[in-house]
């Protein structure tokens, strides 16, 4: 981890004085090139809008079926990749906001995905906000996949999404519900939807819980919704969060 902080602070200190490294018009093929370099690991990147994608297979990332030392060394591949994405749309002249790292374990159907808003990469490192302030603006999400709805997959991700997504993302984390799933952002409001049941006696916690990441993250990217409405797979409201709820 400490070798990850030093290159991702090399890189900002390479982009202040060196100027551009990377050109917009070969970002992704450089950055297939550095991820071959530095990983080992063939890579295919896209960029739809401000978006950077980089989807790539990686063998062992189901740690249920991994062998012994098989997931840690697939999990330090995510890491250097991660790296590298970085790195580079740094050091580049493009205006890239968020990058997508979409890691695949081919014979498990395993998706690992990173997702960084390269403006809050550039306030830690400029020191503007803490280690656990950045951590908790990147966004990890882990689920089964096919290969085609990856691909598929790609679109310019809006701020509101970025940070819906996290909320859905830390929802799941506590594993009181089956699976939460964000919908979309619409009028100030974040619609997520439950794809599994719900048990009742979790609902005052999940409440409790989305009132807390509502006000955070409200303060963190400058009010993106004052309401969560949590949706079944019918469409029936399940509950509404308010922000300016006592």
């Amino acid at each position: 981890m400490k070798k990850n902080l030093v290159l991702l602070l090399f890189a900002v200190i390479l982009l202040n004085s060196c100027g551009v490294t990377y050109k917009k018009e070969n970002l992704t093929q450089d950055l297939e090139k550095l991820v071959k370099k530095e990983a080992d690991q063939e890579a295919k990147a896209y960029i739809v809008g401000r978006t950077l994608y980089l989807d790539m297979q990686v063998k062992g990332l189901n740690p249920l079926v991994a062998e012994r030392g098989e997931f840690d060394k697939a999990f330090s591949k995510l890491k250097i990749v991660g790296v590298d994405i970085t790195r580079v749309v740094l050091s580049s002249d493009s205006d890239i906001k968020f990058m997508v790292v979409n890691a695949c374990d081919p014979a498990y159907t395993i998706l690992i995905r990173l997702v960084q808003n390269i403006d809050d990469t550039k306030d830690h490192f400029y020191m503007r906000i803490s280690k656990s302030d950045y951590e908790s603006r990147s966004l990890l999400e882990i689920f089964e996949y096919s290969i085609a709805d990856i691909i598929r997959d790609k679109h310019d991700i809006s701020q509101d999404e970025f940070v819906g997504r996290i909320i859905a993302s830390k929802l799941n984390a506590l594993q009181i519900v089956g699976n939460a799933q964000y919908v979309a952002v619409r009028n100030k409001i974040l619609f997520l939807v439950l794809l599994g049941n719900l048990n009742v006696k979790n609902i005052s916690l999940i409440e409790d819980f989305l009132k807390g990441q509502l006000k955070d993250y409200s303060k963190k990217y400058n009010n993106p919704f004052n309401v969560i409405e949590v949706l079944n797979l019918n469409g029936t409201r399940v509950m509404s969060v308010f922000l300016d709820a006592k």
